[in-house]
């Protein structure tokens, strides 16, 4: 279990997140509000967001877009998506971890047996388990956790 506890809270950007996921080398943290665990967010739940937003706000009008034999009017268009995904991408990263976070949090309490995290993780397909007590969060239980108790046995 990961006692070093790195966090952020459900009024923090989603820029802010992806960056600090990004500078700790992690995938995933709890979402903390008043001490209080109330969701998940991961790369993947951001990338997905992203995706997802940007497809619904910007490629999909440009695939509606159809001309023949004019690539100079092509190449202005292509230049003026690339500058407009990136004009949508900085909007949508000043929306809210609240947003995107998984809000169904499956946790584990300290006397949780590795097996019982192990068969969580597994049922639930996730990697990372909070380990709450007393509706506080004092750890993390990741997959890399559990090879790694294996190995020290």
């Amino acid at each position: 279990m990961n006692t070093d506890l790195i966090y952020c809270s459900p009024e923090d950007t989603i820029f802010e997140a992806a960056k600090k996921l990004s500078e700790n080398k992690i995938s995933g943290m709890p979402v903390l509000e008043n001490g209080k665990l109330v969701g998940i967010v991961s790369l993947t739940d951001i990338v997905k967001y992203l995706s997802s937003e940007l497809n619904k706000s910007i490629l999909d009008k440009f695939e509606k877009f159809n001309v023949s034999d004019n690539t100079t009017f092509l190449i202005l268009k292509l230049i003026e998506k690339e500058l407009r995904f990136a004009k949508e991408l900085r909007k949508l990263s000043k929306n809210k971890v609240r947003d995107i976070m998984s809000k169904k949090v499956i946790v584990v309490d300290p006397d949780s047996s590795l097996i019982e995290a192990a068969s969580l993780m597994e049922k639930h397909d996730i990697t990372r388990l909070p380990v709450v007590e007393n509706e506080k969060l004092v750890g993390i239980i990741s997959k890399s956790d559990l090879v790694r108790a294996i190995i020290e046995g």
